[in-house]
């Protein structure tokens, strides 16, 4: 095993080698836990100081921006994706135009567009979660194109540069949810050129629940928010944080939510992790193992969801799902159900063994069947 990847795996817990569900929730390293472990110890014995807390969630924000590509000025940090699309969403919806969309998005993405344009105004598009299938709904009555980064349910991982260039070419806006795909792999297209790119931080970035992060292009990011928190507005010295008046911070940073301190405590020792480890390195190991198990599970006869780009998430179709994931959980490998897929994401803490035992269990499941 190289430097790098015993480095790696000393870092996670050993069960952690055969836990394929990212997709749900990532696995934190030990550094995350021991010092979200701590805080709540500090919390207990009255020492604690939420000063300190707020602190080190500031420090979240230029080593987030690094994790999306994206200037620290344009980042906002917000438990989940779903006030950043909306904030924008609220600011397209005063466009002409409809909001493309895959009739299977996950409904952080799509519930506060559903909202700001009502349902009348969405255009949905189906099948595969592919460019070509957005492309088919996107012409110049459309106001903004809503994507994720790859699939919720079934992992597929669409070209944006193609879906975003042709957004240009008939000046549409591109919005996405990269939750699924920030920290594992690049973006595959240039954020500042997008209206929003969002994700929550509990999946790739090893985070636990409540932290998330947005980037909006600087010219959608002079609103004052709807739901405007105090941690996005600029205290004047003669009041803190009380009484008027209404001043959001500059850029990105208008859009911050009161924290969930303990969840920051945590995000600030995974992003330091990740930190540790290249983009480019992560996302060889993982997309190398994926590539490696859809080789193996194509050849043996599976079908497995389409998809433009490789991905961190393996998804196929098997007559009972939820059979199929009972006989890995059996063998020791947490996988999930989705829409009736079986589905199966990777990260730096999973081995390279685990798709051979994948391969054998969900063969004999498969003869036990037939």
């Amino acid at each position: 095993m190289d430097p790098l990847r015993q480095k790696i795996r000393g870092a996670f817990a050993p069960g952690s080698a055969r836990y394929l569900d990212t997709p749900s929730m990532g696995v934190p390293p030990f550094v995350t836990a021991e010092a979200v472990t701590n805080a709540v110890a500090q919390w207990a014995q009255g020492t604690a100081r939420f000063e300190t807390w707020d602190e080190i969630r500031e420090r979240c924000r230029p080593l987030a921006a690094g994790e999306l590509a994206v200037p620290q000025s344009t980042l906002a940090m917000i438990p989940s994706v779903v006030p950043a699309v909306a904030y924008v969403g609220d600011q397209l919806a005063r466009r002409k135009g409809v909001v493309v969309a895959h009739r299977s998005e996950f409904r952080s993405l799509l519930l506060p567009l559903l909202r700001a344009f009502g349902e009348e105004r969405i255009r949905w598009v189906d099948g595969p979660y592919t460019a070509a299938t957005f492309l088919e709904g996107l012409d110049e009555g459309a106001a903004v194109v809503a994507v994720s980064s790859a699939s919720s349910h079934n992992g597929a991982r669409p070209g944006l540069a193609a879906i975003h260039q042709e957004c240009q070419s008939v000046g549409t806006e591109l919005v996405i949810d990269s939750t699924q795909t920030t920290g594992i792999t690049s973006l595959g297209v240039d954020p500042a050129q997008l209206a929003l790119v969002a994700c929550a931080g509990y999946k790739g970035l090893l985070a636990p629940r409540g932290t998330g992060y947005s980037a909006i292009r600087e010219d959608l990011s002079l609103a004052a928010p709807a739901l405007a928190s105090p941690y996005g507005m600029s205290d004047t010295p003669q009041v803190g944080s009380y009484g008027g008046p209404l001043m959001p911070r500059e850029g990105g940073a208008r859009l911050d939510q009161s924290p969930a301190w303990l969840s920051w405590v945590g995000a600030h020792a995974s992003l330091q992790f990740l930190q540790q480890v290249p983009l480019k390195d992560r996302e060889a190991h993982v997309l190398g193992m994926t590539a490696q198990l859809r080789h193996r599970l194509q050849g043996a006869g599976y079908a497995l969801a389409e998809t433009d780009l490789p991905s961190p998430v393996v998804a196929l179709t098997v007559p009972d799902p939820a059979a199929a994931l009972t006989a890995l959980e059996e063998a020791g490998i947490r996988a999930s159900v989705r829409r009736g897929v079986l589905r199966m994401g990777f990260h730096l803490y999973v081995e390279p063994s685990v798709i051979e035992t994948v391969v054998d269990v969900l063969n004999t499941y498969r003869e036990a069947g037939e």
